[in-house]
């Protein structure tokens, strides 16, 4: 059973999704300009802060999948959805053995990958026909910083 109930919301952003991921961006922004500027914080520590919160966060967002999975009905390629859904914790791990700006740019390449995952899976039906409307613009700023960042570190 899905917890889609109704056509409206198919199409309306939930405030909550907004909001908290609207607030999901400040450690981003926040870190990116810490390192950038060497204010407030040690450029090694907000360097970190970065990776680590990237990493967490792109964990999380392939989670979303994992949930989305969990709450779908019988017949639409479990196997496909849950190991898609583990992909992104993964590959952000996989990060930690990146140096330089090659860190930021794959952790970058991570975020939009998984957007045009998140399409595809609107297009299927598997996912709220609202999620690219919050994801664009989460994505492009989350990219925004790590392409900063990658500039940074080369």
């Amino acid at each position: 059973m899905s917890t889609l109930r109704s056509e409206e919301q198919h199409h309306e952003i939930p405030a909550p999704a907004v909001v908290l991921g609207a607030a999901g961006l400040i450690p981003f922004l926040f870190l990116t300009g810490v390192w950038l500027t060497g204010n407030i914080l040690p450029s090694t520590v907000a360097r970190g802060a970065l990776i680590a919160y990237s990493i967490a966060i792109l964990s999380f967002m392939g989670a979303v999948h994992w949930g989305l999975a969990m709450n779908a009905t019988t017949g639409d390629q479990p196997w496909r959805r849950y190991f898609v859904s583990v992909i992104p914790a993964l590959a952000a791990t996989a990060s930690a053995f990146i140096e330089g700006g090659l860190q930021f740019v794959w952790l970058a390449a991570c975020f939009f990958s998984l957007l045009v995952y998140d399409l595809i899976a609107v297009r299927r039906g598997e996912a709220p026909r609202w999620y690219p409307r919050l994801r664009w613009p989460l994505t492009l700023t989350v990219c925004a910083c790590l392409g900063a960042a990658a500039l940074r570190a080369a």
